[in-house]
């Protein structure tokens, strides 16, 4: 028997005290956008200590959350974090690790990297049940280096590799990808089925996600939602609310249906 899920990926966009926009503004509009939308899963990216701890805070009786920083510092740092909705999902098996050539040391840089960049997945068992149905991975791939974002998205499969030959699931993985479709680092996941694979071309190019607080649809995504082993994906949107003259972050959240048979 089919279940259907929703699943979002949303760049939070960390705190910057220049931004027209900032953390104090924005939290509350944050919130409100997971609460109106109740995505059963959220791979997020871009949050910082202070602003995890708010959002979990915020969010407690809904969500289960899940990450680990990408930094060995108790004071800064980001993270991949994922939150599970608790009326859909307890977490099961869980883990982290650096997009690097050394992925098991917390704040190791690969390849040609700006910044330190870490992979979190969970397990996902069925509320009520005991068995996992979904294996979720979130990222957030280099901004700067272009071999990171290829050897990123290579390391990242082979774990998904890894996991399955242990325990066959349907596979999610969101992220902040920084590039664009037809780029060369997306080739790596050619095989998976993406968030905008029934888009055409003139509506791919109207499917901006990254908008830098102004707005609008003109440009290519770069924010990504894939599925594969099982798992379906429908009904893709872009949400492009804005809440009281400006906007939760500075990309649009994107969340699909997922189909797992």
């Amino acid at each position: 028997m089919s279940k259907t899920y929703k699943v979002m990926t949303f760049n939070l966009r960390v705190d910057v005290r220049t931004d027209p926009f900032v953390w104090e503004d924005r939290k509350n509009w944050i919130a409100q956008t997971i609460e109106k939308h109740q995505p059963d899963c959220i791979g997020t990216q871009e949050a910082n200590i202070p602003m995890l701890a708010w959002l979990e805070d915020m969010l407690q009786e809904s969500y289960e959350v899940y990450g680990v920083n990408r930094t060995t510092s108790t004071e800064v740092g980001e993270f991949s974090a994922i939150f599970v909705k608790r009326s859909t999902f307890t977490i099961g098996e869980k883990g982290s690790f650096m997009l690097s050539e050394t992925p098991e040391v917390i704040g190791s840089m690969g390849w040609d990297a700006h910044c330190a960049r870490i992979c979190s997945w969970v397990e996902l068992v069925p509320k009520e049940e005991s068995t996992p149905v979904l294996r979720f991975f979130n990222t957030h791939l280099d901004h700067m280096g272009q071999r990171a974002r290829v050897e990123g998205l290579k390391l990242i499969l082979d774990v998904i590799k890894e996991k399955d030959r242990a325990n066959t699931l349907p596979v999610l993985l969101t992220g902040d990808f920084n590039d664009a479709p037809d780029s060369e680092p997306l080739k790596a996941v050619a095989s998976m089925k993406s968030c905008y694979g029934g888009l055409s071309g003139e509506e791919l190019q109207n499917s901006l996600t990254f908008h830098a607080y102004h707005g609008g649809t003109t440009g290519t995504p770069i924010d990504y939602i894939f599925a594969d082993k099982g798992a379906e994906l429908s009904s893709t949107i872009i949400i492009r609310d804005s809440i009281d003259g400006g906007f939760p972050s500075d990309h649009y959240p994107v969340m699909a249906t997922v189909t797992v048979k």
